[in-house]
């Protein structure tokens, strides 16, 4: 799947990051270091990205419509604004992706990982 829409999307000039969210719970651990229970829907895996401003899926509902699920809404993609989303601990990765996304697009808003003091 992922190596197939690799091909599909080699046209594009942004990059396509597909995943199989039933099978993350088993690479996860090693590639992260921290657990990842298993997901029982998609919806689910895309409440877990390290920022809400990606956490978007689409889904083909009929050969002309899709459905999108965007749990923290859309206008931060329309504003530019990225936002972490701390429900895992993933700083490091949220600094990686924001500082290659920021590179690509210099106009591109990034609010900072914050972590709440207890």
């Amino acid at each position: 799947m992922v190596r197939d829409s690799a091909q599909l999307f080699a046209d594009l000039s942004a990059t396509i990051e597909v995943r199989n969210q039933a099978r993350v719970h088993l690479w996860y651990p090693e590639k992260f270091g921290i657990a990842y229970s298993p997901l029982s829907s998609a919806s689910e895996g895309i409440l877990r990205f390290p920022s809400t401003t990606t956490a978007v899926g689409l889904k083909r509902t009929g050969e002309d419509y899709l459905d999108v699920y965007a749990p923290f809404g859309l206008g931060n993609i329309w504003d530019m604004v990225v936002k972490p989303n701390r429900t895992l601990p993933l700083a490091d990765v949220y600094r990686e992706k924001t500082a290659r996304w920021q590179a690509q697009w210099p106009k591109l808003i990034v609010r900072p990982w914050v972590v709440d003091p207890e």
